[in-house]
């Protein structure tokens, strides 16, 4: 997903400055755009986000426009089988690593004439996405801190912009579902991972996108928000008008087709439990 903003952030014509663990997996886009640069990031290393700013302040004059914070990890696990070290692992780069390039870029970002802080959010926020708990999570935190930066950065000038994802065609599931042998919710994995494997192909092409969402962050008005991605806005309407616990029991009793609350609710499930037990 990082490769296509810049591309299309580049092609608009802004001088894109792209990270990565390995600056050489952007060769290609630095060989494609002069005005593509990368540098060095581990998000999970609190000396390599400093040593980035440094960098970045050299390069810049200290002047920023633009903090798009784009790296994100997921990770498919239940509630009752998640390893509780990749779930901290996790926040640190989809929250903590977040909270640390904002605050040590808002000092660049107050010299531009309208600075952007973009942060790239997911409908998990409000959705609960059953074998994610984790990822959605870190996603309903990154939201709250977003609207609190939000305010907190109005008085100088300082847009924060999240963008809701809904669903859109990526490799995010390629680990698959994680489920241990002892798991309650192994008779429903492969059934829930088709389902979550067929929702990823169903998505809106990565490409399109991304050049959406660039297209609107290069206006001179934004929303606060941007809904972008398949069912993105169909969702927000409808999170706007029932709750959420309508919008699980419709989905628990819906007659229509199979879903991942209805088959958590299957008597296979309940069976596995008891023998178990």
């Amino acid at each position: 997903m990082l490769s296509r903003e810049a591309k299309h952030f580049a092609s608009g014509g802004v001088t894109v400055l792209a990270t990565a663990r390995s600056v050489g997996s952007l060769k290609d886009l630095t060989n494609q755009f002069n005005n593509i640069e990368a540098f060095a990031l581990e998000l999970d290393d609190r000396e390599s986000i400093e040593r980035l700013k440094e960098l970045v302040t050299a390069r810049t004059n200290g002047r920023l426009d633009f903090l798009v914070n784009n790296a994100g990890t997921h990770y498919a696990a239940t509630a009752m089988d998640l390893e509780l070290e990749k779930a901290v692992k996790l926040f640190q780069v989809n929250l903590f690593a977040v909270m640390h390039l904002c605050q040590i870029f808002i000092p660049l970002l107050r010299r531009s004439p309208q600075g952007r802080i973009v942060q790239i959010g997911s409908v998990t926020r409000q959705i609960p996405v059953l074998w994610q708990c984790v990822y959605n999570a870190s996603k309903a935190a990154l939201s709250q801190y977003t609207k609190t930066l939000r305010l907190e950065l109005r008085p100088f000038n300082i847009e924060v912009i999240e963008i809701v994802t809904g669903f859109v065609r990526s490799n995010i599931l390629h680990h698959g579902l994680y489920a241990p042998g002892n798991s309650l919710y192994l008779p429903v994995k492969s059934t829930i991972e088709n389902l979550k494997v067929q929702g990823n192909k169903n998505g809106m092409p990565a490409d399109a996108y991304a050049e959406s969402v660039v297209e609107k962050l290069m206006q001179r008005h934004v929303d606060c928000e941007i809904w972008q991605g398949n069912l993105a806005l169909f969702l927000r309407i409808l999170l706007s008008l029932l709750p959420l616990r309508l919008l699980v029991s419709e989905a628990i009793h819906n007659d229509k087709g199979p879903n991942s609350f209805k088959i958590l609710e299957s008597s296979s499930l309940t069976q596995f439990q008891a023998k178990t037990s």
